[in-house]
Formats: structure tokens, C-alpha cells, sequence
């Protein structure tokens, strides 16, 4: 059974040094009995040092980096290269919308870093989704076709394609997670782009209450987890609920 992939995006949380140490700890302890799942820890590019001996050689635990320039170096004053990356880092997400939105990302920034990505070993985490709710496909669709242009076909299946529309993530105010019908639509549509061994993950307010609606979906590849990847137990038993779901399927 192909193992999932399920990816805590931790974004500007875990305040300090103590509060990465206690989340990525307790996650580590709680996770022994798990065989169906690999998990990415994603948490703030300076808590990377310290969140790299705890995991160690755990094989269910990898690290990911929330985002990267595209350049290897030079005079880019506050980004992170792939190069400095790779020291700490086998995945790295790309694209989010969170990104696109409040830092102006484009679809050619995100071909740059993925290709920049894949050119140091690192696994990219390609983000897709469309702002508003029931509106066509074309945008995620778009947005993968931009991101991969270039790619030789042999790289397709190293990438991770996360689908995450922009109206189901959770925010201060609102909590809709997509229904499993409609993400199996749109991940249909993405897979025609891309190898058919490419992961391809759901995104948007995952949580305990919904994510074994995702996991008896053979078309989910796994989940990234927004909100619920800074609370170790809640996060946990996403984990937990998943590996359950796929060990009876």
C-alpha cells in the first residue's frame, strides 16, 4: 500500500524555541504506532535547528520548509536558498495561497522555486485552489499547468501537489471544509497533468471531525493541515484517524 502524506503547515506559530520544542516532542512520542503515513513537520524557518535533532532518524517523520527563494544565493537580504534548505529540509511548500495573497506571488515565482526545489533534492509542495466556493476548476488547473511548465516528465512524480482552495481554509472568522465528492473532482482533473505516482493531497480546515471523510477516499493522497497542525493532540489524532481508516481499506 502506497504510504500518505500528511503535512503540518505550522505558518507563524510557535511563538518560541520552548513552544517548537514541546509541539514537535509531543508529536514525535505519540506517533510510534503509525504505518500507513508519512508526516511533515513545517514549522517556521528558524525553529528549523531545533526541530531537526528531535524528529532524528524517525522514519514516519520528515521536515518541510514553508517557503524558499528560488535563487541558490546572493544579495537577497531575509530569504532562505534551496542550498541553505536542504541542510534541515526534504520538502518545502510552494505556492501557498497565503503567499500568492499577502506576498504577491505569481505562477512564474512558483515555477522558478519549484524547479529551484527539484534542483537541490528538495520535494516541492505545489499549493492549487480557487478563491470562491462552486466556481469552475480552472484556476487550480491553471495554476498546476504554470507551475510544472518546463518540468521534464520524469520529475512529475517527485513533486507533491497540494489541492487547497482559498475558501475553505480556516481563518479567525470561518471554518468550511471542502466535502470529499467535490476535492475527488478536482483532484481528477489535476492528476490528467501530472504522474500518475504524484501525491496529491488535500488542504482546508482538516481537522479530527473530517479527516476520515478524506481517508476512505482512495483519490486523496493525504492532507495538509493548516490550524490544526500547532495543537500536538488534535493533531495526533488527524494522524491517528487517518492511519486507522487506510489500514482497513
Amino acid at each position: 500500500m502506497k504510504r500518505s502524506l500528511i503535512i503540518g503547515n505550522w505558518k507563524m506559530y510557535a511563538d518560541s524555541v520552548a513552544d517548537a520544542h514541546i509541539l514537535s516532542t509531543t508529536i514525535r512520542n505519540n506517533i510510534g504506532t503509525l504505518s500507513h503515513v508519512e508526516i511533515v513537520l513545517c514549522p517556521p524557518a528558524i525553529w528549523l535547528p531545533e526541530v531537526k535533532p528531535i524528529i532524528g532518524r524517525n522514519a514516519k517523520l520528515s521536515l518541510g520548509i514553508q517557503n524558499l527563494y528560488f535563487e541558490p544565493s546572493g544579495g537577497y537580504t531575509g530569504e532562505v536558498s534551496p542550498l541553505m534548505a536542504k541542510e534541515f529540509v526534504d520538502y518545502a511548500i510552494i505556492g501557498h495561497s497565503e503567499r500568492r495573497e499577502y506576498f504577491c506571488e505569481t505562477n512564474l515565482d512558483v515555477n522558478e522555486k519549484v524547479a529551484s526545489c527539484l534542483k537541490a533534492g528538495i520535494r516541492p509542495i505545489v499549493c492549487v485552489g480557487e478563491r470562491k466556493k462552486g466556481s469552475a476548476m480552472t484556476q487550480p488547473i491553471s495554476e498546476l499547468k504554470e507551475a510544472i511548465e518546463g518540468l521534464p516528465k520524469k520529475y512529475l512524480k517527485e513533486i507533491v501537489v497540494a489541492y487547497e482552495p482559498i475558501w475553505a481554509v480556516t481563518t479567525a472568522t470561518s471554518s468550511n471544509n471542502a466535502d470529499a465528492s467535490y476535492i475527488v473532482k478536482v483532484i481528477n482533473k489535476l492528476r490528467e497533468l501530472v504522474d500518475r505516482d504524484t501525491p496529491i493531497l488535500y488542504g482546508g480546515s482538516v481537522k479530527s471531525s473530517n479527516v476520515k471523510e478524506y481517508a476512505e477516499r482512495p483519490e486523496i493522497d493525504g492532507v495538509l493541515v493548516g490550524a490544526a497542525s500547532v495543537r500536538a493532540a488534535e493533531f495526533v489524532k488527524v494522524c491517528k484517524i487517518w492511519d486507522e481508516t487506510k489500514s482497513l481499506s
